[in-house]
């Protein structure tokens, strides 16, 4: 594209700084049923209004040492983790792709990352999230994967979706109960016309591998085991990965 390195590297540390700011925001508010459009930032413990220059992107935080100017209490490490992670995103995508693909593999691994956090929080992919994930996939998958044609995409649309709701379907009607969420089919649909077809059994593998590790992890080091797993996070975690190594 012709733009100097760094200047690509800059851009999309302060994009994804900005934008995680925003899913930060939108992943506390919106599963309270609270409006992710309207209403000022506040303090959790004073309830006082944030002001703008308090809502600067990680700097904020830094300066302020995590707590709120005006009690004192602290903000919480969530917001600046993933405003740090998106700058992370955006950067990992300039450093390993070439211009155009980084651009968007950056959108791509911002659009995941809220369903990501929403999906380990609270087991929950929203339909207007994964909507949005499709529709990019339609206008900006091309840039990310331009080998893969529109059969393609669309072939693995449908293969995503269906694989994961035959299973679904299947777990439901043996075992007399939900065994995997509504969401997870649809995310993996919605991620089939960003990667085509041909990447789904290695997003497959390498989400089912990474829950698995997480699990493991989770009962032998914290001994702790959790009921539900929050696949469509792997899922989210792995698609991304593999769009930067492939």
């Amino acid at each position: 594209m012709g733009l100097p390195l760094w200047f690509l590297l800059a851009s999309q540390l302060t994009l994804g700084a900005i934008w995680g700011s925003f899913v930060a925001a939108m992943c506390s508010r919106w599963p309270t049923g609270k409006s992710v459009a309207t209403g000022r930032s506040h303090c959790d413990n004073c309830g006082h209004q944030i002001a703008a220059y308090d809502l600067v992107p990680i700097a904020s935080y830094v300066l302020l040492k995590g707590k709120c100017r005006h009690c004192g209490g602290p903000i919480g490490l969530l917001p600046l983790a993933t405003e740090l992670i998106a700058a992370l995103i955006g950067a990992v995508a300039v450093l390993l792709l070439p211009a155009e693909q980084a651009i968007a593999a950056a959108v791509f691994g911002w659009l995941l990352l809220p369903l990501i956090m929403l999906d380990y929080q609270h087991l929950w992919l929203p339909n207007r999230l994964v909507l949005l994930l499709a529709a990019m996939g339609v206008l900006v998958g091309p840039m990310l994967t331009p080998d893969i044609a529109w059969t393609g995409r669309a072939t693995g649309m449908v293969a995503g979706f269906l694989s994961l709701e035959v299973i679904r379907q299947a777990y439901k009607f043996f075992r007399k109960h939900d065994g995997m969420g509504a969401g997870d089919p649809k995310l993996f649909g919605a991620l089939g016309i960003w990667l085509g077809w041909q990447a789904l059994p290695i997003t497959l593998l390498v989400a089912s591998a990474t829950g698995l590790a997480w699990v493991s992890s989770l009962h032998v080091i914290a001994k702790h085991q959790r009921d539900a797993l929050p696949f469509g996070s792997f899922l989210g975690v792995a698609a991304f990965a593999i769009v930067l190594i492939g």
